[in-house]
């Protein structure tokens, strides 16, 4: 039984080694996101990652079409398709132009402005499938996390390297949090807003249709009421026809 183990230890060890490795070396794919629609696949991710704010970037759109066991690049894929970038609440429209290398690659130019999570919401129809989904990009870092030297400019000196690496140290990690905190807020902010926003138009409308009701209730109140006067004139009426009736009988 020892020998077996002895025997069966190195190939476990090696079996480990092996998949943590294909494990390490896949992680960089999960940048990228693709979804199928028939016999296409999207997949969508940013050209440079990290992606960092502040920095020219590129959201890329790979359109393939699988037939059989063979997968190829769909030519002008994007012709009937809107194609908006997403940030929480607020969404731009993004060109996408043709990659010269390679078929089915689109790439559009983009400039993220804020940390966080982003994400290209598409509609319309590629070679007659329609599309109508929303697919995320990978989160946009903040440029703290790889700059070095410290962007204020410190140095270290005689005498007092400790003290100043340490405060460059502790600016590059809060910046980054500091960034991040805000850019949530803001877009939480943007999310709030427009839920507000629905809330104010459902609002409006309840409003209008209460307003509406009450409309056709006066005015319902209003042709009751005259059809009400107008019985009760006839009642009078007749009850004078009557009275003078009899009056004329006994005259007579």
């Amino acid at each position: 039984m020892q020998v077996k183990m002895q025997f069966l230890l190195p190939i476990l060890v090696i079996f480990t080694l092996v998949l943590v490795f294909s494990l390490y070396t896949v992680r960089p794919a999960d940048a990228h996101l693709t979804k199928k629609f028939g016999n296409l696949s999207v997949t969508v991710g940013w050209s440079n990652e990290p992606a960092l704010v502040g920095e020219l970037n590129n959201a890329i759109i790979q359109v393939n079409q699988t037939s059989g066991k063979t997968t190829t690049g769909v030519i002008n894929a994007l012709a009937n398709m809107n194609i908006l970038a997403k940030y929480g609440g607020v969404t731009k429209s993004i060109d996408f132009v043709p990659s010269e290398q390679t078929d089915g690659l689109y790439n559009g130019k983009m400039i993220p402005t804020r940390v966080g999570s982003y994400s290209l919401v598409m509609n319309g129809t590629i070679q007659g499938q329609k599309i109508n989904t929303e697919i995320p990009l990978d989160e946009v870092q903040g440029k703290q996390q790889i700059s070095f030297p410290d962007s204020s400019g410190s140095s270290d000196v005689a005498g007092g390297g400790g003290s100043a690496t340490g405060a460059a140290s502790n600016s590059n990690n809060v910046g980054p949090q500091l960034q991040g905190i805000v850019s949530q807020l803001s877009n939480d902010i943007d999310s709030t807003k427009n839920s507000i926003d629905t809330m104010a138009k459902n609002n409006a409308d309840t409003q209008k249709s209460i307003q509406d009701l009450k409309n056709a209730v006066d005015r319902t109140y209003m042709i009751g009421m005259a059809g009400i006067g107008a019985g009760i004139a006839g009642i009078v009426i007749a009850s004078v026809a009557l009275s003078r009736k009899d009056i004329l009988k006994v005259s007579s």
